[in-house]
C-alpha cells in the first residue's frame, strides 16, 4: 500500500469537514461504552449467567488469594480439588486481573469492580480499532467509525458475560497495529513490544479466540510476505520473515508461566478431545445468515429470557451471533466494490467471507478441514465463534466504506448512487420475502402464527434502518448535509441500532451479591462444622442444588462439583452409585430431592470417608477395567485397603492400628501428622495430579495415584509428618522462561531505543 495509507495520512478528495484530534475519539470511545453500560456502571443491573456462575467465582478465589499472600496454584474449592492457575480461563498473570487484588475487602472481591473492568475493555477494543483503523490510512472521522463498530459489534455485545474473551480480543486491533509496524518498519522495536502485547492479550485467558488471532496474523504475514516478494524479491523480504517469526516468539515466551502448565493439564482434561459431532455445536447454517440484517429473525435469548424459537440450546442465540448492524453492513458494501484497487480492502473482505463460511460449520467446506487438518481446531466447539474475525473485517472495511463515499461525493459518481439505492432495493425485498414466510418452518401454522408478529417487527426495524442509512448517504452525496454531519449521523444511528439490538442482553435483575448470599445458613452451618472436622459438599443432585457449583471458590467451602471447562477426567472413583461416590470423597453433608416436590434440601451422610485415614492393605490392579470393577463391587472396603496400578517394593501385609490427623490445610500444600505401629498406605481423599509431591519429616518420599483418583503415600511404622506440596515443573519452567523473555525485551527494547535516539549536536 502507498505510505501515505501506512501512515493514516488523508487522501485527495476524502477530507471530511472536522478532524477529531486523538483524544476525542479516546473521550468518544469511554463515553459511549460508558452510556451504553450505564445500567450495570450505576448498579441498575448486572451481568449475568457465565459472569455469575464461573467468571466472578474464579476472579474472587484469585485476588482474594494474593491478597492474603497465597498463589493459588491449586484450587481445593472445586471438584474435589484441581489446578487453578493451569486451567487457562483463571488468567492468573493477566495484569488487569492482577490489579482487582486491590479491590478485596473483608475477605471478597466486590463483583462491581470486575464489573467495570469488563466495560472499560469495551472502551479499550474501540480506542485499539481506531488506532488500527488509522493505521491502514483511514481518517480520524471514518476511523471513529470503525472504532465504534467494533467495540459494539454482535460479537462483543453477546460475549460481555464472558470476561476473558473481552479482556482478550480488546488488545487484538493494537496486536495487528504493532505487527504492520514491524513487518513495514523492520522494525526490533515495534516487534518486542508487539509480541509483549500479544502475548499479554493471551494471558487474558481465552484459548480459542487465541487460536482465531494467531491464524489471522498467520495469514496477514503471509500476504504481506506475498506483496513483498512480488514487488521486491526473496532478498528484500528475509527481514520481515524474521521479524514475523521474533513477533510470535516473545509472544509465546511471556506467556510460558502460563503455556506449560496449561498443556500439562490439557491432555488430562474432560476437554482433551471432542467429536467432530461434538465441535458443531454452535454452527451457523445458511438460512440464519437472515440474522446478518434481522439479528432477532429467530428470537433472543437475553438476562430477561428467552424467545429463542429455533430447536437449538438457548445459549446458542449468542454463540452465532453474527450481527454488526446496519450502517457497518451496509458501508462495507460500499468498500468491498472497491477491493481490485486497494489490497488491504481485498484482503479483509476475504477474511470476513472466510470468517462467514467457517461459522457455518457442517454446512460450509472450511470448518471440516481445519478440524481434521490444523492442529488446535479440534478441541473446540462453536464454529461460529470465527464470527470474531467477521467482526474485526467488516468494522475495518465499513471506515474504508466512509472514505470511499467520501470520494464518491468529491467525484460525483453515478455508480455509488446505484449502490445505495441497491442497498435500499434489497432491504425492500428482504422485507417482502420475509413477509412471504421464507427463512422459517412450514410444520406448525399455529406456531408460525405465533411468531410472525415478533419477525415482521424485526424485519421492519432493519427495513427502516437500512432506508435511513441509505437517506444519510444519498443526502452527503447531495450535499444537503455535509460530510461531517453525515459521518456523524451515521456514527448515531450505528449506536441506536446496537443499542436497540444489545442494550438489555446483558442487564440482568439478579444481584450477584444477593445471589450467593441467599444461602448464608447453610453456609455458616458449614463453616461451623468445618472447625471441628475436614470434609466435603456434595451441592447438587441433577438440576437441584444447595449450594451453587463454584460457590466454593467465594466461601472457602470444599465443593464436590464444580462448573469449568477444564475438569479432569478423573474426579470421582468408581462406585455403584453417585452416593457411594461422594462418600469415597469425603462429603459429609449432601444434596437430598424430595421425590415427590422435587425439592431440594440438605442431608448428612454417615457413610462417609475421612479426608485422609491410614490403611495396611493394598492390592495391585493396573488394568483401568479391572479397577473400575472391582470398586464397583461388594469386596471392596475403601477403609481397609488400597487400590494400585503397580505394586511397591515392599507389600503391606494386611495387619496394624494407625491414625491421620490433619495438622495444616492450605491451597497448595496439607500436613499430617500419623501415628502407625506397621509400615502403613496413607490414602487423601484428593484428587491426585502431577505436582504434588509427598515429604515424610522433611525428606522426599514417593506419592501414587491410588483409588483411580485419589493420592496415596506409604509410610513407614512409627510416628511421623507427612506433608504434601504441589510444586509442578511446569511453572517452575514457564516462569523461567517468561523471566528470560522479559529480560531479553527488557534488552532489545535498551537497545532499539538507544539505536533510534537522535545524536546530540555537538558543542558550538
Amino acid at each position: 500500500m502507498a505510505k501515505s495509507q501506512q501512515r493514516g495520512q488523508p487522501q485527495a478528495g476524502t477530507r471530511a469537514l472536522w478532524q477529531p484530534k486523538d483524544w476525542h475519539a479516546i473521550l468518544f470511545m469511554v463515553a459511549a461504552a460508558a452510556f451504553f453500560f450505564r445500567d450495570i456502571l450505576f448498579q441498575q443491573a448486572y451481568f449475568w449467567e457465565d459472569f455469575l456462575y464461573y467468571f466472578y467465582p474464579v476472579r474472587n478465589l484469585a485476588a482474594v488469594s494474593l491478597a492474603g499472600g497465597q498463589l493459588p496454584l491449586w484450587n481445593p474449592f472445586t471438584f474435589c480439588g484441581m489446578p487453578f492457575q493451569a486451567d487457562i480461563q483463571t488468567a492468573l498473570f493477566y495484569i488487569p486481573n492482577l490489579l482487582l487484588t486491590f479491590f478485596v475487602s473483608n475477605g471478597h472481591l466486590n463483583f462491581y469492580w470486575l464489573e467495570v473492568q469488563i466495560i472499560l475493555h469495551y472502551a479499550l477494543a474501540g480506542v485499539t480499532m481506531y488506532y488500527l483503523a488509522k493505521e491502514f490510512g483511514i481518517e480520524r472521522l471514518y476511523a471513529m467509525f470503525s472504532g465504534l463498530a467494533f467495540m459494539l459489534s454482535g460479537f462483543m455485545v453477546m460475549h460481555a458475560i464472558h470476561q476473558v474473551v473481552i479482556c482478550q480480543v480488546a488488545w487484538f486491533p493494537l496486536v495487528v497495529v504493532l505487527f504492520h509496524r514491524a513487518l513495514h518498519r523492520k522494525s526490533l522495536l515495534h516487534m518486542i513490544l508487539g509480541g509483549l502485547v500479544l502475548g499479554h492479550a493471551v494471558l487474558a485467558g481465552y484459548p480459542q479466540v487465541t487460536l482465531y488471532i494467531f491464524l489471522f496474523l498467520f495469514i496477514y504475514f503471509l500476504a504481506e510476505l506475498g506483496h513483498s516478494v512480488s514487488t521486491h524479491g526473496w532478498k528484500e523480504s528475509i527481514p520481515a520473515i524474521l521479524i514475523g517469526a521474533g513477533f510470535i516468539l516473545f509472544a509465546v515466551g511471556i506467556t510460558g508461566v502460563q503455556l506449560f502448565p496449561t498443556i500439562e493439564l490439557a491432555p488430562l482434561s474432560q476437554r482433551a478431545e471432542i467429536t467432530y459431532q461434538k465441535s458443531l455445536e454452535g454452527s451457523l447454517s445458511w438460512d440464519r445468515l437472515v440474522t446478518l440484517v434481522v439479528p432477532k429473525f429467530f428470537g433472543t435469548s437475553n438476562s430477561q429470557g428467552t424467545t429463542f424459537w429455533l430447536p437449538k440450546p438457548y445459549w446458542e442465540y449468542w454463540e452465532t451471533c453474527v450481527y454488526a448492524g446496519i450502517a457497518v453492513l451496509a458501508l462495507a458494501i460500499v468498500a468491498v466494490t472497491k477491493f481490485r484497487k486497494n489490497r488491504t480492502i481485498a484482503f479483509f473482505s476475504a477474511v470476513a467471507l472466510f470468517a462467514l463460511i467457517y461459522s457455518l460449520g457442517d454446512d460450509g467446506l472450511l470448518h471440516k478441514f481445519f478440524f481434521s487438518v490444523v492442529p488446535g481446531f479440534s478441541k473446540f466447539r462453536n464454529p461460529a465463534r470465527m464470527s470474531l474475525l467477521l467482526a474485526f473485517s467488516l468494522s475495518i472495511l465499513s471506515g474504508y466504506g466512509l472514505q470511499e463515499v467520501a470520494h464518491a461525493v468529491s467525484a460525483k459518481s453515478k455508480r455509488f448512487m446505484l449502490i445505495v439505492g441497491s442497498i435500499a432495493g434489497a432491504g425492500i425485498v428482504l422485507r417482502l420475502i420475509i413477509s412471504g414466510g421464507a427463512f422459517q418452518p412450514t410444520n406448525s401454522a399455529q406456531f408460525m402464527q405465533q411468531l410472525q408478529p415478533m419477525v415482521s417487527s424485526e424485519a421492519t426495524t432493519a427495513l427502516v434502518l437500512i432506508i435511513v442509512v441509505a437517506g444519510i448517504l444519498f443526502l452527503w452525496y447531495r450535499s444537503a448535509v455535509s460530510g461531517t454531519a453525515a459521518v456523524i449521523l451515521l456514527l448515531a444511528v450505528q449506536f441506536i441500532d446496537m443499542h436497540m439490538f444489545g442494550f438489555s442482553q446483558n442487564n440482568s435483575p439478579q444481584n450477584p451479591q444477593a445471589y450467593f448470599e441467599q444461602t448464608k445458613p447453610l453456609v455458616d452451618m458449614v463453616k461451623d462444622e468445618g472447625t471441628r472436622e475436614y470434609f466435603r459438599v456434595n451441592s447438587r443432585s441433577g438440576s437441584a442444588m444447595i449450594l451453587d457449583r463454584n460457590q466454593g471458590m467465594i466461601d472457602r467451602i470444599w465443593l464436590v462439583e464444580g462448573y469449568t471447562p477444564l475438569a479432569l477426567q478423573r474426579i470421582y472413583p468408581p462406585a455403584k452409585d453417585w452416593q457411594q461416590q461422594c462418600d469415597r470423597m469425603n462429603a459429609k453433608i449432601h444434596t437430598v430431592v424430595d421425590e415427590r416436590t422435587h425439592a431440594a434440601h440438605v442431608g448428612t451422610s454417615t457413610t462417609y470417608s475421612p479426608r485422609v485415614y491410614c490403611v495396611f492393605r493394598d492390592t495391585v490392579l493396573p488394568q483401568d477395567a479391572d479397577m473400575k470393577a472391582f470398586m464397583e463391587g461388594d469386596r471392596y472396603q475403601p477403609d481397609s485397603i488400597a487400590v494400585l496400578e503397580a505394586p511397591l517394593r515392599e507389600p503391606l501385609d494386611g495387619s496394624g492400628k494407625g491414625s491421620a490427623t490433619i495438622t495444616s490445610y492450605l491451597m497448595n500444600s496439607m500436613s499430617v501428622d500419623v501415628n502407625a505401629d506397621k509400615n502403613c498406605y496413607l490414602i487423601f481423599a484428593e484428587v491426585y495430579y502431577p505436582g504434588w509431591n509427598a515429604y515424610i519429616d522433611g525428606a522426599r518420599a514417593p506419592l501414587f495415584r491410588t483409588n483411580w483418583c485419589m493420592r496415596g503415600v506409604p509410610v513407614p511404622a512409627g510416628i511421623h509428618r507427612v506433608e504434601l506440596r504441589f510444586e509442578p515443573d511446569s511453572f517452575r519452567h514457564g516462569l523461567w522462561i517468561t523471566m528470560i523473555t522479559v529480560v531479553l525485551a527488557a534488552v532489545g527494547i535498551g537497545y532499539s531505543s538507544r539505536k533510534t535516539r537522535p545524536a546530540s549536536k555537538p558543542p558550538a
